[in-house]
């Protein structure tokens, strides 16, 4: 009999209505107070400048706040999702 793979528990998620997409550039400012991590992910603007040219700034998109194990939830998420991207030697099928 074929073992199954160890897949993690299904979690059931729900966005009613929809939860916001964020886009960043940056996390310039992190933090952590009393066990609460703090991480600022900010964007670059590009807007004209009325005089023919363009000016360029970068705002604030986001503040992340959640307890320890939260952000090791997250960093492992973004550890995989980047490991999604990894080029892997061999041949292609």
């Amino acid at each position: 009999m074929a073992e199954k793979p160890n897949r993690p528990a299904h979690l059931q998620t729900s966005d009613t209505p929809h939860a916001p997409f964020m886009f960043f550039d940056d996390a310039p400012v992190f933090n952590n107070y009393n066990g609460i991590i703090g991480i600022t992910l900010a964007a670059n603007r590009t807007a004209p400048n009325n005089k023919g040219g363009t000016t360029s700034d970068k705002v604030v998109v986001a503040y992340l706040r959640g307890n320890i194990q939260a952000a090791l939830a997250l960093r492992k998420a973004i550890d995989n999702a980047l490991l999604l991207g990894v080029k892997t030697e061999g041949k292609t099928n």
